[in-house]
């Protein structure tokens, strides 16, 4: 049988133009029909909760041959599809998270049908994720909830004394005076009542059974088994699947692909329970239900280089003069709110991948400021870009806020390779001494850390000695991935 995938991108537009008809409605075809279930995506969102349903397996049927001297032939009951299991792929065409559903549920597999026709197996589903996701399971928001209301109730105080039960009294006690004596007549009547009794528990009992049974099997019409029919299904229920480990997943590589949640198992048809003593049993099992889980969704952009900063230091206008990306430019702070990544392509083809980070301020690791937002994407970088704007009134003060930012934010992480962009070098004097300054304070961060730190001063919107940048990058991106 062949295998459907259905995909579902989170950047993905599906175009219903050409189902307009004149009079301006929308006709329902497949394609808006499909549209309905993706979302217009927003937003740069790198943090979301999704929900992961598999399909339920489609139940067996109970079917007979029938002839024109047999009537009822033998069982040809078909056995049910096997559900929709539920993936998650990396994929570098997309790049947020704001256009993932909050659910999404794959189809049930397909029933059964006479003269042995299994039901269909369902399609997979794949939630199309950005590489650089973690994938984790979490508990559902109504457990959650439970919990928190059960931490909240209040517990009984240690102290508190149990109350003892009183001693049982004595039949003397209960009725000292009197002695009752029963006739025949009222011992029959109790004796009645108590056998009443067990017959009523025991079907009680029955409808408990069956009721069980009934979750597991389908019977003919007005077909009701036996206590030995009973017995015999409850043997012939099918073990459960031992269950899927906890999801904790890193997709770094573009393609990965990962199941999540697994489709119910298809019912068995009639013929499966046909014997010796049952040569045409009214008698199918359903589909095994399928799976619910809840999944976070963390994004951290990889990408070879991460440029940081404080904000309106220039990181933007750096990236738009050495890639094709496009982030918007202007002369306020906190111009860039999410990351963009762009590609450095040398003249012999080369490439490296560079993102730039929104701005920082000092106490982001305690996430000012959205600093957690921010800083979650400069753990996966191969190599720092520290750009220090030339025109402030301290730059060595900014190139310390930055590394102790990123150092209480995830220790080691100031001990990646870096390099140093000094840019607006085009102010003139006060340019100069904030040179001398920052260069003086790189030194002593660089004998106390250990590794080298180059300052390079640019003007990344003039472009000048920009290019003297890009080949110190390259040398230092080559030789960490040598390194490694």
């Amino acid at each position: 049988m062949k295998h459907v995938v259905r995909r579902f991108h989170a950047s993905n537009r599906i175009l219903a133009s050409n189902n307009v008809t004149q009079s301006g409605n929308f006709e329902r075809t497949q394609a808006t029909n499909h549209a309905r279930q993706e979302r217009k995506p927003s937003s740069f969102i790198d943090l979301k909760c999704v929900n992961a349903v598999s399909g339920a397996g489609g139940n067996g049927a109970i079917h007979f041959f029938k002839g024109l001297v047999n009537p009822i032939g033998p069982p040809c009951g078909g056995n049910g599809g096997r559900g929709g299991d539920v993936y998650v792929v990396a994929s570098k065409e997309v790049t947020s998270l704001g256009g993932l559903l909050n659910r999404y549920r794959a189809v049930n597999g397909g029933g059964g049908d006479r003269q042995n026709k299994h039901g269909r197996d369902a399609p997979s589903m794949e939630i199309v994720v950005p590489v650089g996701t973690l994938v984790r399971q979490v508990d559902s928001l109504q457990e959650i909830a439970l919990a928190k209301q059960m931490a909240m109730m209040p517990k009984e105080p240690e102290d508190a004394v149990p109350e003892q039960n009183a001693a049982p009294q004595t039949e003397d006690e209960v009725n000292p005076e009197i002695e009752e004596v029963l006739t025949e007549e009222e011992l029959e009547e109790i004796e009645a009542a108590t056998l009443a009794e067990q017959a009523k528990k025991r079907e009680l009992k029955k409808e408990r059974q069956l009721e069980f049974i009934q979750q597991h099997f389908i019977f003919r019409k007005d077909y009701v088994p036996h206590a030995d029919r009973i017995k015999l299904l409850r043997s012939r229920i099918p073990p459960r699947l031992p269950p899927q480990p906890t999801v904790h997943l890193d997709l770094s590589r573009d393609g990965e692909r990962h199941l999540i949640v697994r489709g119910g198992r298809g019912g068995f048809g009639n013929p499966h329970f046909s014997s010796n003593e049952i040569k045409g049993p009214g008698i199918a099992s359903r589909g095994e239900m399928g799976s619910s889980i809840w999944l976070e969704l963390e994004l951290k952009t990889i990408a070879d280089v991460g440029l940081v900063g404080l904000p309106n230091a220039g990181k933007s206008t750096f990236l738009s003069k050495v890639t094709n990306a496009t982030p918007k430019i202007a002369s306020y702070p906190f111009t860039t709110l999410n990351p963009y990544v762009g590609t450095i392509e040398y003249s012999d083809n080369h490439t490296i991948t560079i993102a730039d980070i929104p701005g920082l301020v000092a106490g982001a690791h305690l996430n000012v400021g959205l600093g957690h937002e921010f800083l979650r994407h400069v753990e996966r970088s191969t190599v720092l870009v520290y750009i220090i704007d030339l025109g402030a009134l301290d730059c060595a003060s900014d190139f310390r806020v930055l590394r102790n930012e990123l150092e209480r934010y995830q220790t080691g992480l100031t001990l990646k390779p870096s390099l140093v962009v000094a840019n607006k070098a085009d102010l003139g004097p006060v340019a100069k001494e904030n040179l001398a300054a920052l260069q003086k304070e790189v030194a002593a961060c660089a004998v106390a850390d250990g590794k080298e730190l180059v300052v390079i001063p640019v003007s990344a919107r003039d472009e000048k000695n920009v290019g003297v940048a890009l080949s110190h990058l390259r040398r230092l991106v080559a030789q960490t991935k040598k390194n490694e």
